[in-house]
């Protein structure tokens, strides 16, 4: 099937469509800023990774855990 599950874990990854971009502060956070700046989340309590992008001017991570962060659209991640 190609998802990664760990119990009722799943890696998630953005959608295109919901307007948010990653940031990665001095500091080691990933950051979450929606594309008019108006709205930024930290994602505390994730494990995150890069993952590849086919455009290599974006950068795209995918992030662990029992459901989507609560914020933006979020798609289940299917490497297969």
């Amino acid at each position: 099937m190609g998802l990664e599950v760990m119990g009722n874990q799943t890696w998630w990854v953005i959608a295109p469509e919901s307007g948010f971009a990653f940031e990665q502060r001095a500091n080691g956070d990933m950051v979450v800023v929606d594309e008019s700046a108006a709205e930024e989340h930290v994602l505390h309590g994730y494990e995150w990774m890069h993952v590849k992008h086919p455009d290599a001017n974006q950068q795209r991570i995918k992030v662990h855990g029992e459901g989507p962060p609560p914020f933006g659209e979020w798609i289940v991640l299917d490497e297969g």
